[in-house]
Formats: structure tokens, C-alpha cells, sequence
């Protein structure tokens, strides 16, 4: 008596969903096969079956890194013909890293954004952000800090292409909450370039350097006096080396 004809199997080619990057998990779709299917899976580098990788899903390590990833379903069901499908390839897997900022989050200081390591000979750009809201203008690697970021925390955007490889986008962790900038020190000294008896305003102190004597207003030489430096302060004068006048 001969064996009755084995049954076809609906098997659908699978498709893979995830980005296909190191440390990324990637997970067959097998899609609807005839009901009560025993399905196995394998997943392929390159058209190599990788060690170990037997489930539904698989995490890309530093050794696919630049494969093409592929997954084969097999189906089995008693009375059916057994059947293997394999999805289509993935891009090449890329490695990337999460970027991280240094710098001193104030306003009108300039932070920087430092990749970390992707796969070789990727290029970047890159999306500064204050609050997770794109800050316009702001694509290059580094970004003076606007005071009206004055209170909100700094981020970056940085995407990572090349070609024939997975397009990946990583962001950085927020800085702290921006600062406002330190009030500018007002110099104590200022040196006199011109033949003039006048201090600057905010700047009474005269200071003779053949001498090496300071003279403040009230002093009886104060007006005759040329001024190769003028100071803040005696305070300033002293400690640039002045002493006082006697008179």
C-alpha cells in the first residue's frame, strides 16, 4: 500500500524587525504558518550558522560585527512536508556607542560631544538639544551654551552612517542644569599707552613706574603726574609693587 502525500505546509518567508547593531536585539517574524506549526529557527552571519543561536530572537556581538544577519524558520507538522524559509539579510551590523559631553554646562562655555567607538570610518552628526527640544543651528560636534539655556539640561543627538551599514542615532545622557555665566572680573590695572595727566574712569590711582610711587587724588602731586598705569585700588597699586607717596 503506498504512503499517502504529505501536505504543504503555508510558510511565509520570515522577516527580521530590530536594527541590525551590536548589543541590539533582533527578532524573527515568522508570520502566520498553517495552524499547529512546530517552528525551529537559526540564525546565519554571512550565510554562517552562529553557534548557539536557536531561538526567536538573537543579539548581535562584536563578532558579527560587519556580517549581514539572515534567519531561517523550519516547520514541522505531522502529515506535512517539513519547510525552511529564510528571511532576507539584514544591513551589515554596526557598532556604536552612547556619546557623552564634557564641558562645564554655563552659559557662554562651550561643552563637546565625544563619539565613543563605532565601526570604522563612520561618519557623524549631530543634534544639540536643551530639554529633549532640538536647539537650531546647533550640528557640530561642539556648542557654546546660550544663556537663554540658562536652567535647562544640555543633550545630544549623535547619528552614525556608512554605507552598506546599519544607520544608528545615540544620545547622550543630559548635562546638569545649565548656569549662568560668572559676572567678568573687572581688571584692578590698566596700562597707559598715551601721553595723558588722566586716569580712566573707575581707575584713580596713578601709578609712576620710574618711581615706583602711587598717587591717589587727594595727594598734592596727584594732578601733575603722569600715569604709566592706573589702578583700582592702592590695594592693586601695592600689590603690583607701588608704594605710596610721601605727600
Amino acid at each position: 500500500m503506498s504512503r499517502a502525500a504529505l501536505k504543504t505546509l503555508r510558510a511565509p518567508t520570515p522577516t527580521i524587525s530590530g536594527a541590525a547593531a551590536v548589543g541590539t536585539k533582533l527578532t524573527a517574524k515568522p508570520g502566520t504558518w498553517t495552524s499547529g506549526t512546530a517552528r525551529s529557527y537559526r540564525w546565519y552571519a554571512d550565510g554562517k550558522a552562529i553557534s548557539g543561536a536557536t531561538r526567536s530572537t538573537f543579539t548581535p556581538s562584536t563578532a558579527q560585527q560587519g556580517k549581514r544577519i539572515t534567519v531561517q524558520v523550519t516547520g514541522k507538522r505531522s502529515g506535512y512536508s517539513t519547510v525552511t524559509r529564510t528571511s532576507k539579510a539584514t544591513l551589515k551590523v554596526a557598532r556604536s556607542s552612547t556619546p557623552k559631553i564634557t564641558g562645564s554646562a554655563t552659559a557662554g562655555k562651550t561643552l563637546s560631544a565625544s563619539v565613543g567607538t563605532w565601526t570604522s570610518s563612520t561618519s557623524f552628526s549631530y543634534q544639540w538639544r536643551a530639554n529633549g527640544t532640538s536647539i537650531k543651528g546647533a550640528t557640530s560636534r561642539t556648542y557654546k551654551v546660550a544663556s537663554a539655556h540658562t536652567g535647562k539640561r544640555i543633550s545630544v543627538v549623535v547619528t552614525g552612517r556608512k554605507s552598506g551599514h546599519t544607520t544608528l542615532t545615540r544620545t547622550s545622557a543630559s548635562t546638569a542644569t545649565v548656569q549662568k555665566a560668572a559676572p567678568a572680573k573687572t581688571p584692578t590695572r590698566v596700562k597707559i599707552t598715551s601721553s595723558t595727566f588722566n586716569c580712566p574712569k573707575g581707575y584713580p590711582v596713578k601709578g609712576n613706574a620710574d618711581s615706583g610711587i602711587y598717587h591717589v587724588p587727594s595727594g598734592a602731586f596727584y594732578s601733575r603726574t603722569k600715569p604709566e598705569e592706573c589702578f583700582t585700588t592702592t590695594a592693586a597699586a601695592k600689590s603690583a609693587g607701588y608704594r605710596a607717596s610721601k605727600r
